[in-house]
């Protein structure tokens, strides 16, 4: 059976944007290889982040129906959570947005997202930058209260994903503009 050269070019474009959209993340959040510095640090009472936050509550319950019926061209569906390093088993805590748990959180985009129990469970989806007790990969147990931020690839498009502008916010203006241009984003 043949696959149409039309077939392989969607494929390719879909690797390469879900390639791009991991490092621009991996680099802005959180600081990677790719990313000479560290990711920028922003306030925990910072009022975009803090608008960024609610603007995905806001939205929570249509991505969590189209994450469990994905539209055509869907897909790559991901969720932030933010965890703080404890001295007690597991060795982290879930930090809701908005809290100030006198700790320093740190911000992951979750990944394969699943159900489980009254709540979701899924892996990091990046490199940890901050904290000791959990690494990538790590499966990472929350509630809907949890989630600070989704996305989706629709096509070639991301859609949410509200806390990358104020997080580059408070990056240099090199790195807003190379993460605006892989992303296909402006933020004012």
């Amino acid at each position: 059976m043949a696959i149409s050269l039309q077939v392989i070019d969607a494929m390719r474009r879909n690797a390469i944007l879900k390639a791009a959209v991991g490092l621009a993340l991996a680099a802005v959040f959180f600081g990677t290889a790719l990313a000479s510095d560290p990711a920028p640090l922003v306030p925990k009472d910072d009022a975009a982040m803090l608008a960024a936050f609610d603007r995905a509550a806001a939205g929570l319950d249509d991505f969590l129906a189209k994450w469990r019926k994905p539209p055509a061209g869907a897909g790559s569906f991901s969720v932030k959570v933010g965890l703080v390093d404890t001295s007690t088993r597991p060795g982290y805590a879930v930090v809701r947005p908005g809290a100030s748990p006198g700790k320093f959180v740190e911000w992951f985009w979750m990944i394969n997202l699943r159900e489980e129990g009254a709540g979701f469970a899924a892996e990091i989806g990046n490199d940890v930058a901050y904290l000791d007790n959990v690494a990538a990969g790590q499966t990472i147990h929350f509630t809907r209260p949890d989630i600070a931020d989704w996305m989706y690839v629709q096509g070639e498009k991301i859609v949410g994903n509200f806390t990358t502008c104020p997080a580059l916010a408070h990056a240099s203006t090199e790195e807003r503009h190379q993460v605006e241009e892989q992303l296909g984003i402006k933020c004012d």
